[in-house]
């Protein structure tokens, strides 16, 4: 299924609810991912190197 057809058949789910506080959910959600979109990403994976150099000092420090 495509994005426009995922798009189509949220907004005809959309529009046979009847209930407010379902409706005020999904705006709220939909607002949530919005923001997500805008706030930084982080990109992790160039301390890797420095994560797994450390990873077994940490589970030993976590056994103790």
């Amino acid at each position: 299924m495509s994005i426009s057809e995922m798009k189509v058949l949220a907004f005809e789910k959309l529009s046979a609810l009847n209930e407010e506080s379902a409706i005020k959910e999904i705006l709220l959600h939909l607002e949530y991912l919005n923001n997500v979109k805008k706030s930084k990403v982080y990109n992790l994976s160039i301390h890797l190197d420095s994560i797994n150099e450390r990873y077994s000092e940490t589970l030993q420090n976590l056994a103790e």
